[in-house]
């Protein structure tokens, strides 16, 4: 019998919360721990978990609690600032990794696993895979896509879409597939690789921390989707081009510019896709009369090539 932590990585989303913790406690294969990581909330979060008995009273910054419920250990920690998704999983990953599972089953807050989801993951856990994803399709609303290839060879394919090749989930014909990228919405991660690659980077605050920890892993192990295992989306992701780009984008563009320039296999794609990017998203700009765009894209390219990282933008603030 497999010994897996759950860890939930969550910030301000306590009503999605109180949604997955059950779905987590009442899996087919039965977890042995859970982490919950709180990215220092301020929404009530800790009061849902003292209601739905994770834990006796809230835990105070940078405090931990630690019981047991159901013969699965509780523990809840509390960030004494918001480190974003990626120190969220880069500290929580760590805590995880150390209590002595064989895997560490991450997410975010917002999900939602079937039953079974563990348990199909499991079946196709081996030496040479050792991470394994959930399938996120959620009905008509979402369909999840395998992404089978990533391009980082041709600096032409300087946009995310066209860079990756995806499969529609329902299209995928084999209940596990080989992948080259992958969300922190429900990775089942082998320990062993953990020690081996290390823990995502908490420098890029948000977006690319999982890619990039996929891109890391993928020279260690094969990552396979697996279409049987289900986990749904409780928010689903509209795309509003309409609106200007804000703190968000910039985070997102700064760090593909990085990643471009870390992981590009060779110096066209390191120099001149993330180059090309700017130049196309600053002539977008420019036609849409969104100025304030241009000095985000252009600050993003700055600090990205630059590898002027960490949290230098204040969520909700202006760039």
């Amino acid at each position: 019998m497999s010994d897996v932590c759950a860890l939930v990585v969550t910030f301000n989303r306590c009503e999605y919360l109180a949604k997955l913790l059950p779905a987590l406690l009442g899996q087919t294969a039965k977890l042995t721990k859970i982490v919950i990581y709180d990215n220092h909330s301020n929404d009530g979060t800790q009061s849902i978990l003292v209601e739905l008995g994770l834990c006796d009273s809230p835990v105070p910054d940078e405090g931990k609690s630690v019981k047991e419920l159901d013969g699965i250990e509780i523990h809840c920690l509390r960030s004494k600032y918001n480190a974003g998704g990626s120190g969220g999983f880069h500290d929580g990953i760590k805590y995880a990794s150390e209590l002595g599972c064989d895997y560490v089953w991450c997410m975010d807050d917002d999900v939602l696993p079937e039953r079974d989801c563990l348990e199909r993951l499991l079946v196709h856990m081996t030496p040479g895979r050792r991470i394994c994803i959930p399938n996120r399709t959620t009905g008509a609303a979402f369909i999840d896509n395998a992404i089978i290839h990533v391009d980082m060879k041709n600096p032409l394919l300087y946009s995310i879409a066209l860079r990756k090749t995806m499969i529609p989930a329902n299209r995928v014909k084999d209940d596990v597939i080989p992948v080259e990228d992958m969300p922190f919405e429900g990775p089942l991660i082998d320990c062993t690789l953990i020690d081996e690659i290390g823990l995502p980077c908490r420098e890029l605050f948000i977006i690319f921390d999982d890619s990039e920890y996929c891109a890391r892993a993928l020279h260690c192990t094969s990552v396979g989707f697996v279409k049987s295992a289900h986990l749904c989306k409780q928010i689903i992701p509209r795309a509003d081009h309409s609106r200007l780009m804000g703190w968000k984008e910039y985070y997102g563009y700064r760090n593909q510019y990085w990643f471009d320039s870390t992981y590009g296999e060779n110096a066209a794609v390191r120099v001149l896709r993330p180059f090309l990017s700017r130049c196309d998203l600053t002539l977008r700009a420019v036609i849409r009369r969104k100025w304030s765009n241009i000095r985000i894209i252009s600050r993003a390219y700055h600090d990205g090539v630059r590898g002027i990282l960490g949290k230098t933008v204040k969520p909700g603030g202006e760039v």
